[in-house]
Parts: structure tokens; C-alpha cells; sequence
């Protein structure tokens, strides 16, 4: 358009040199004016986006491209906006974040129709109006994180019809109004996160129908009663983690059937809320580390069939796993147990019923040995048991072998079998897969083992032995036990006497002759 005003004023004025050069002066520096960035932005015409990120702003700049898709002014100095924006009527993405915005008023968006993306994080603002957002019908992401809200009116948000991504966390909030989220009929993520709350707003959910993530962690709730997210029944995602929380009743995730990830961790649970988790069989990850339990008990995650990943880490009293503590998950892939002070306990057939098992981090635990009968370590694809206390010996050589032969897969540019020895003195802080079998004391094993063998071979061998001489002289020797022991058992003969003989004589004679009465007196 500016190129042909100039063509037509230099037609209309062709006879006058002096006119013409000031034409072509005021031309050029109306392209300048018209495409002037400011100082530290990178403007880009083509693609209509202008990005002011840390460059010393103080005021929203009004000179850009009018057609502007996309602004960032991101860390800069900015107080206010007013209706700088009024302008820019094509704006889909704006990013006033890290600035110093104390309020943004009323109907300072009125003109941003094609707005999608609003991110005011890190200012300064204190509250929010009804007429804050009028304007935005198009909006879709939100985000006024990291300022200083204490509390969310009624009504609000209710013109951001298409709103689906909101997020206030990092505030002061302590109150929220039941009707504070009326009219986000298709909000899909909120986050509540690191705020004042010491109770769950449940009343304040009833409009969130399609709601499928919620951050309400860092708050400070210490129950989570009953039904307290029952309007809630498209949600997949609950983060609870941080609050303090001692209690959990029964039926507080009522209704919550959709529910795939929970994450109660950092919290002061005394035992694992099966009974609550009866509600929610859909689970499929679940973080429950940090909390004060000192072992899982069997059952603990009883009914969650379609479990996939448990984690439980930075626990300060965790000590233990039960057998059959997973009996009900064996569909569990990944199992994270990292950096629990004291656990050094686990049953032997406790990941039996775990066929599906592929990740398993031990790392950061007070174990100072591990059994090979614990579970298939073969089948692992990734298998971190570094930072603990192993005691490097000849029980751990299975260990040493699966090291040396496995390549498990690493995390970030760590590798996962650079596993220290802890003890002896002599092997601290050694790689295990460097050592050798003879560092792990295995020729003593070896020894033994040997000593053990050559006594049962020189036993069986003497067995064998003897019993070939029994067998070659088995007669001689049943001759000689019979003589030995069946001649003695024969009754002695007795030859009568005369003076036997005599005796049974007279005693014929007394008993054949009859006895006749003395009187007292003839004595």
C-alpha cells in the first residue's frame, strides 16, 4: 500500500525536482517507521512474530507489524498494558511473563478475538476481574502462575468458553469461589498447585465435567474426605503430592473410574491406603514415596490389575517388601524404589508374581547384598542397584557375571552397571564388573567346595568299597556271625546228681506219709 501511494505522488508531481526528492526522503522513512523493531527484538515479517525476550522494556511496543501473530515480551520491564494490544487484532500467542504487571484491568483483550495462548506467569498481580478476559472467546491456554492471587471470584473465567489448559499455581490462593469456574465447560487441565488451600474445593469442580488432569498438590490438606472429587468422573491424571496429608478416607476417590495416574508421595501416610484404591481399579501408575509407611504389606495394592508403575522413593523409614506385596499387579513393568534411607529388605518370592517386570531401579538403598533367587535378572532391560553399600563378595558373583555381560540400557549418560563396592576396605569404591572372582573371595568358595566334593567322593568310594568285599565274602562272613552269636543263644543241658536225686526222694517219702498231731504238752 505504501509502495503505490509513493507511484501516484511522484505521477501527480513529476515537474518538480524538489518535490520528488522530498518524496522519496519521506517515503523511505515511512518504511523505516513502518517496520521499525525495537532494539534487542528479533522481528520476523514472514512468519509474523516478534520476540522481545530480556530486552530492557518498559511499555508493551506499538509500532510493530499490525498483522503480528505471535509476541513474546518475556522478561522485560513492564508495569501496565493498558490497550497496547488493541493494534495487534490478529494476535494468537502473547507472552507477557516475567514482567512486573501489577493489574491488567478490564477489557484490555477486548480486541483479541483470535487469541489462543495467554501466558502471564511471574508478575505481580493480586486479583482478577469479571472483565479481565472479556474478548478472549478463543482463548485455550491460560497460564497466570507465579503472582500473588489470594483467591478466584465467581465468574471469572466464565468467557473463556473454550478455554482448556488453566493454570494458577504458585499464588497465594486460600479461598475459591463455588462458581469460580463456571462457564470452562471444556477445560481438560488445571493446576492448583503450591497455594493456600487447606481444604479440597470440591463444590468448586462441579462445572469441570470434562476435566481430565488436576494439580492440587503443595496445598495443605491434612484428610481427604469422602466423595471429594465426585464431580470429577473424566479425570485421569490427580497430583496430591506435598499437602501433609495423615488420612485418606474410604471413598474419597469415589467415582474417579477413569483415574490412570495418582501421585500421593511427600506426604505422612502411615500404611498404603488399599481399601481408599478399591475405587480406582484403573490406576496405572501410582507414587507413593515420602511418606512414612515402613514396609508393604501383601495385598497393599490389591485390585489394581492394571497397575504398570509404582514408585516409591525418598522415604526416610521404608524398610521392607512382604511376599506377595504385588500379588495382585502383575502387569507391573517398571518398579522405582530409589533412595530409601534404610531399605534393605526384601522376601525372596516377592517379585514372583511379576512377569511382565522390565525396569527395576534399587538405587540409593541400604542393601548390601542381593539374591540371585529374587527374581529373573536376565529379563530386565534396565536394572540400576548403584549407591548402595554392597559388601563385594563371592555371594554377589552372579552380580559380577551379569555385569559384565549385560548391556542395560542407561539413563541420560549414566551407566547403569557402574555399581561401586562398598566393602571390603580393599575393594571400596571399586567398579564391581572390574573386579575379579578371586577379589570376591571365591577361591576360598572354590576351596571349600573342593574339600567338600573330595570328602563325599572318598565316603562314596569307600562305601563302594566295602561293600564289594561284603558281597565277595558274604558266606565266610555269615559263617563266622552265626558262630559268632547264634551258639550263644542255646539253652544249657543239666546233668541231675545223686545228691538231686536224693533230695526228690525224700520229698516223695514226706509228702506220701500222713502227718499226725503232737499235743502241746508232750513238747
Amino acid at each position: 500500500m505504501g509502495f503505490s501511494c509513493k507511484r501516484t505522488a511522484m505521477n501527480h508531481l513529476k515537474g518538480s525536482p524538489c518535490i520528488v526528492v522530498l518524496l522519496f526522503y519521506f517515503a523511505r522513512l515511512w518504511d523505516e517507521v513502518a517496520a521499525m523493531c525495537p532494539v534487542k527484538c528479533n522481528c520476523d515479517d514472514e512468519n509474523l512474530r516478534v520476540g522481545c525476550d530480556s530486552a530492557n522494556l518498559e511499555v508493551v511496543p506499538i509500532t510493530l507489524n499490525p498483522e503480528l501473530r505471535e509476541l513474546v515480551l518475556k522478561n522485560n520491564n513492564i508495569k501496565g498494558i493498558m490497550s497496547s494490544f488493541s493494534v495487534y487484532h490478529n494476535l494468537e500467542y502473547l507472552d507477557v511473563s516475567h514482567n512486573q504487571l501489577i493489574t491488567i484491568g478490564k477489557n484490555n483483550f477486548q480486541k483479541q478475538n483470535q487469541l489462543k495462548y495467554l501466558l502471564l506467569s511471574r508478575n505481580m498481580l493480586s486479583s482478577l476481574q469479571n472483565e479481565t478476559f472479556s474478548g478472549l472467546e478463543k482463548l485455550t491456554v491460560l497460564h497466570i502462575n507465579e503472582n500473588l492471587l489470594q483467591e478466584v471470584p465467581p465468574n471469572v473465567f466464565s468467557v473463556l468458553s473454550k478455554l482448556e489448559n488453566l493454570d494458577i499455581s504458585q499464588n497465594r490462593i486460600f479461598f475459591i469461589s463455588d462458581a469460580a469456574f463456571l462457564g470452562l465447560d471444556r477445560l481438560r487441565a488445571l493446576s492448583l498447585r503450591d497455594n493456600k488451600l487447606t481444604d479440597i474445593p470440591t463444590h468448586s469442580f462441579h462445572n469441570l465435567l470434562m476435566l481430565l488432569k488436576l494439580d492440587i498438590g503443595l496445598n495443605s490438606f491434612r484428610i481427604i474426605p469422602e466423595e471429594a472429587f465426585s464431580y470429577l468422573t473424566h479425570l485421569e491424571e490427580l497430583s496430591l503430592d506435598g499437602c501433609g496429608i495423615q488420612t485418606i478416607e474410604v471413598g474419597a476417590f469415589r467415582w474417579l473410574n477413569s483415574l490412570r495416574v495418582l501421585r500421593l508421595q511427600d506426604n505422612e501416610l502411615n500404611e498404603v491406603p488399599t481399601k481408599t484404591l478399591f475405587d480406582v481399579r484403573r490406576l496405572e501408575e501410582i507414587n507413593i514415596g515420602q511418606n512414612k509407611f515402613i514396609e508393604l504389606k501383601p495385598f497393599c495394592f490389591k485390585r489394581l490389575k492394571y497397575l504398570r508403575v509404582i514408585e516409591i522413593s525418598g522415604s526416610q523409614e521404608f524398610v521392607r517388601i512382604q511376599n506377595g506385596a504385588f500379588e495382585d499387579n502383575r502387569n507391573v513393568q517398571k518398579l522405582l524404589l530409589n533412595h530409601n534411607k534404610i531399605f534393605n529388605q526384601i522376601e525372596r518370592q516377592t517379585f514372583n508374581g511379576l512377569p511382565k517386570l522390565r525396569l527395576l531401579s534399587l538405587r540409593g538403598n541400604a542393601f548390601t547384598t542381593l539374591h540371585y533367587d529374587l527374581l529373573p535378572w536376565d529379563e530386565l532391560d534396565v536394572l540400576d542397584v548403584r549407591d548402595n553399600p554392597l559388601v563385594c563378595n563371592c555371594e554377589l558373583v552372579w552380580l559380577w557375571r551379569l555385569l559384565k555381560k549385560h548391556n542395560f540400557s542407561s539413563v541420560g549418560s549414566n551407566d547403569l552397571t557402574e555399581v561401586r563396592c562398598s566393602s571390603p576396605p580393599v575393594l571400596e569404591n571399586s567398579f564391581l564388573k572390574e573386579t575379579s572372582k578371586e577379589d570376591l573371595g571365591c577361591y576360598l568358595e572354590n576351596r571349600r567346595r573342593k574339600i567338600i566334593i573330595g570328602v563325599m567322593v572318598a565316603t562314596v568310594v569307600v562305601i563302594c568299597v566295602l561293600s564289594l568285599f561284603g558281597f565277595r565274602y558274604r558266606k565266610n562272613i555269615s559263617r563266622a556271625f552265626k558262630n559268632r552269636w547264634l551258639s550263644g543263644t542255646k539253652e544249657p543241658h543239666y546233668k541231675k546228681t545223686a545228691c538231686v536225686e536224693e533230695e526228690n526222694n525224700i520229698f516223695h517219702a514226706a509228702a506220701n506219709q500222713s502227718l499226725k498231731m503232737t499235743p502241746v504238752t508232750e513238747l
